[in-house]
């Protein structure tokens, strides 16, 4: 059984659609570390997340190369909380 259950969206939806600022920053546990990043692509809406995350996505580093992908929690076409996984330090 998976984490989450959720749904897919359509490869053709703009993440204009669901958020109002492409960019948002990931701050580490501590406070200490602002990352900003840049979302590609939202790929799937959460149903029922035990984390309470909304949405998972594509995104880019904005500020050095790295693509990775980020659990979000999305409310009113705002981002408040992001947990991004980069898996690519050279894209």
């Amino acid at each position: 059984m998976s984490e989450y259950e959720s749904r897919l969206l359509p490869e053709a939806l703009s993440p204009t659609e669901l958020v109002d600022d492409l960019e948002f920053t990931e701050v580490t546990d501590d406070g200490e570390v602002y990352t900003l990043y840049r979302i590609v692509r939202i790929t799937e809406e959460f149903i029922d997340s035990r984390d309470n995350w909304s949405h998972l996505a594509n995104v880019v580093r904005v500020r050095d190369p790295a693509i990775g992908v980020a659990h979000l929690l999305i409310r009113d076409r705002v981002i408040h909380e992001a947990k991004v996984t980069v898996y690519r330090e050279d894209a």
